[in-house]
C-alpha cells in the first residue's frame, strides 16, 4: 500500500525564507552549474525571467536556421526542376523549326529558281516563303545564291526586305555552304530584330560532287518563349559563350553581360564583355548560390541555378526567390520562440502550484490516515469478494462436469441395462455364448463410459488427446449400434448412403462415435411428434475432407435459435429433458479434430448437422 511521508510546511513567512541559505555552488563542490540550476529551480520567477532573456532567443535561433536549411534544400530542388523545365521548353522550341530548312531546301522549285532565278520564279518562290512563314510563326524564311545575296525571301513586299540583301558574311552562311548547315543568333542587320538562324545549303547533286547552289534561312524568335517563362515566377535567362543575355523574361536585362566576377559557379567562364555592353545589376546574396536584386527600392536575394544547353555554347540560368524560404525560418523562429514562452509560462505555473501543495500537505496528515484506514477496509472486502467469486467459480465448474457426465453416460447406461436384462433372459435358456457376447459387449460399454469421463474431464479443461486415423464407416456403425434398441424402440427408421472404400479421417474413435451418438440422439428426440420417423446418414469425401451428415424429418430449428445451439447450457428442449451440453461439447470435440460442426434446416423439411473432418491415410 502507497504510504506518502508527512513533509514539513513551507515557510510562509518572508522573514523566515530570508534565513534559509539559497542553494548555491557552495552546497554542490565541484559543480558549479548545479548550485544555480537549484537555486533556479527554487525561485520559479527567476527560471522564467531565464527562459524569456536566454530560452527564446536560442530556440528562435536554432529553428529558424533548421528551417531555412530545409527550405533551402527543398528550393534547390525545386529550382532544379524548373530550371530543366526550362531547358526543355528551349530545346523544344529550337527543333520546331529545326527541320523547316531542311525540307525546303530538297524543294525541286527552289533548286530551279537558284539554278535560273526567272522573275516567275522568283516572284511564286516570293509569295510561297511568305505562307509558309506566316503558317509557322517565323520572323523570315529567304534564299540566298551562293555568294550570299538574298533571291526570294517571306518579306519581299516589307520596308525591311531581305530581296537583295548580301549576307555572306553571316557565320551562319559560312557554316551551312561548308558544312551543310549553320546556327547562329544575331541581331538583324536590317531588320534590327534579334533572332535565331538556322541555315541549309542546297546542292545540286551530280555524279562526281555536291555543288552548292545557295542557302535556305529560318530566322525565328523567342517572344512566345519568353512571354510563356514570364508566367512561371522565376527569372529566367540564356547567354551565349560570350555571357551576353539575348533570351530572357526581364526585358531590362536582354544585351546585357554578366559580371566579370559572379558570386556563383557557372558552366562557363564568360570573357570580358565587349566594350559599351552594360552588365547585369547583381550583387552578392550572402553565399556562393545567391544573388541580390535592388527592386523597387529594397534589396531583394535569389537562388541562382545554371546549366549549360546540350549542343551548343548557351547557358541557361533560372533566379528563384529566397523569401518563401525566410518566411518559412521566420515564422518557425517565432514558433519556437513562443513553444519556448509557453513551456516557461507553465513551468511557472506547474512551480507555484507545487509551492501551494507543500503547504497544502502539511495539514494533511489527519486526512491521509484516514484515507490509509479506509483503503484498507476496502482492500479487506475486494478480498472477501474475490474468495467468493473463486468458490462460486468452482463450484459452477464442478456442476458443469457433473452435468456433463450425467447426460453423456445415460445413454450407456441405458444399453447396459438392455445387454443385462438379454444376458439374464439368454441365461435362463441355457445360452452361455450369447451371454458371454452380452458380458462383453457390457465391458466395452463400461470402457466407453469411462472414455467418456475423462473426455467430459478434458472438456472442462479444455484440452485433447491424441489424434489419429479413424474409419468414418466403423465409427457411424459403432454409434447405430449403441443406439439400436432406443431407435426400435421410437420406430426410428435409419438410412445410411457410406462409400464402400473405408474413409479415414483425423480424430479418436471414441469421441467421433461420441458426436455422432448426440447427432442421432437429437434427431430421434426432435422427431418425437412426427408420424412417419427417419434419419439418413450420408457419407461422402470432397476433396481432402469428409463430410458426415444427420438428417432428420422432424419440424427444423427456429431461424432465432440457430446461432445459439452450440452455446452451453442452451437447449430447445423441455425442462428436465436435456441440460444443453450435447452440442456445444460436440462442437468442441469436432473443432479439437480440425474440423467443423454446422447446423441448418433442410429444404424438404427437418434439420441437417454437417460434420467436416480432415481426411488422412489409412494406419499402417
Amino acid at each position: 500500500m502507497l504510504r506518502i511521508r508527512p513533509i514539513e510546511r513551507t515557510f510562509s513567512n518572508a522573514a523566515e525564507r530570508a534565513q534559509t541559505p539559497p542553494p548555491d555552488s557552495r552546497r554542490f563542490p565541484g559543480r558549479p552549474f548545479a548550485g544555480l540550476i537549484a537555486a533556479l529551480a527554487a525561485r520559479p520567477r527567476r527560471l522564467l525571467l531565464l527562459a524569456f532573456i536566454v530560452g527564446m532567443p536560442l530556440a528562435a535561433a536554432l529553428a529558424a536556421g533548421w528551417t531555412a536549411s530545409v527550405a533551402h534544400e527543398a528550393l534547390q530542388e525545386q529550382g532544379r526542376a524548373r530550371l530543366a523545365l526550362y531547358e526543355a521548353n528551349l530545346r523544344a522550341e529550337l527543333e520546331r523549326h529545326a527541320a523547316v530548312p531542311m525540307v525546303i531546301a530538297r524543294d525541286a522549285e527552289v533548286a530551279a529558281l537558284l539554278a535560273a532565278p526567272t522573275p516567275e520564279r522568283v516572284e511564286r518562290m516570293n509569295r510561297k516563303l511568305e505562307g509558309f512563314a506566316r503558317a509557322l510563326g517565323a520572323l523570315a524564311l529567304y534564299i540566298m545564291n551562293p555568294s550570299g545575296t538574298t533571291i526570294a525571301a517571306s518579306n519581299w513586299n516589307s520596308t525591311a526586305s531581305f530581296v537583295g540583301q548580301n549576307f555572306a558574311y553571316r557565320p551562319y552562311f559560312r557554316s551551312a555552304i561548308e558544312r551543310g548547315e549553320g546556327h547562329h543568333f544575331a541581331l538583324g542587320t536590317t531588320s534590327f530584330v534579334p533572332g535565331y538562324y538556322t541555315a541549309q545549303r542546297v546542292s545540286a547533286e551530280n555524279r562526281t560532287e555536291e555543288t552548292p547552289l545557295g542557302v535556305v534561312v529560318l530566322k525565328v524568335g523567342f517572344q512566345t518563349l519568353e512571354e510563356a517563362w514570364s508566367h512561371g515566377g522565376e527569372k529566367v535567362l540564356v547567354t551565349d559563350r560570350d555571357g551576353i543575355v539575348f533570351i530572357t523574361n526581364v526585358p531590362g536585362w536582354r544585351y546585357n553581360a554578366l559580371p566579370q566576377r559572379l558570386p556563383v559557379t557557372l558552366p562557363t567562364t564568360p570573357d570580358p564583355p565587349t566594350e559599351g555592353v552594360p552588365t547585369l545589376p547583381w550583387g552578392f546574396g550572402g553565399g556562393a548560390d545567391r544573388i541580390a536584386l535592388r527592386e523597387n527600392g529594397v534589396e531583394m536575394r535569389y537562388l541562382h541555378l545554371s546549366e549549360a544547353v546540350p549542343g551548343g555554347d548557351w547557358t541557361i540560368h533560372a533566379l528563384t526567390s529566397l523569401e518563401p524560404a525566410s518566411t518559412r525560418a521566420q515564422q518557425a523562429g517565432l514558433l519556437a520562440a513562443t513553444v519556448v514562452a509557453l513551456a516557461a509560462l507553465a513551468g511557472y505555473a506547474l512551480a507555484q502550484r507545487r509551492v501551494v501543495l507543500m503547504e497544502r500537505l502539511s495539514f494533511q496528515e489527519e486526512t491521509r490516515t484516514e484515507l490509509e484506514r479506509r483503503v484498507a477496509d476496502a482492500t479487506a472486502e475486494l478480498r472477501a469478494a474475490e474468495n467468493e467469486l473463486t468458490q462460486a467459480a468452482k463450484l459452477a465448474a464442478l456442476g458443469q462436469m457433473s452435468a456433463g457426465i450425467a447426460h453423456e453416460i445415460n445413454q450407456p447406461l441405458a444399453a447396459i441395462r438392455s445387454f443385462a436384462d438379454n444376458a439374464v433372459v439368454l441365461l435362463d435358456r441355457d445360452r452361455r455364448e450369447a451371454v458371454r457376447d452380452n458380458l462383453a459387449e457390457i465391458a466395452d460399454l463400461t470402457d466407453r463410459m469411462a472414455a467418456i469421463t475423462r473426455q467430459l474431464k478434458g472438456f472442462a479443461r479444455r484440452a485433447s488427446g491424441t489424434l489419429g486415423p479413424v474409419s468414418a464407416q466403423a465409427a457411424v456403425g459403432q454409434a447405430l449400434a449403441l443406439l439400436e434398441s432406443r431407435l426400435r424402440r421410437d420406430s426410428v427408421e435409419v438410412e445410411t448412403d457410406l462409400p464402400d472404400a473405408t474413409v479415414w479421417v483425423t480424430g479418436e474413435d471414441v469421441r467421433l462415435q461420441q458426436v455422432l451418438v448426440n447427432l442421432i440422439g437429437n434427431a430421434a428426440d426432435a422427431m418425437r411428434t412426427v408420424p412417419n420417423r427417419a434419419i439418413t446418414v450420408t457419407l461422402a469425401p470432397e476433396g481432402g475432407e469428409a463430410v458426415l451428415s444427420v438428417r432428420d424429418v422432424g419440424t427444423g430449428i427456429a431461424e432465432a435459435d440457430l446461432p445459439r445451439l452450440f452455446v452451453p447450457f442452451f437447449t430447445t428442449k423441455e425442462a428436465g429433458d436435456g441440460l444443453g451440453l450435447g452440442l456445444s461439447i460436440s462442437h468442441g470435440i469436432v473443432e479439437d479434430f480440425g474440423g467443423s460442426l454446422t447446423a441448418a434446416n433442410h429444404p424438404d423439411g427437418g434439420a441437417v448437422f454437417t460434420i467436416r473432418l480432415k481426411r488422412t491415410e489409412s494406419p499402417a
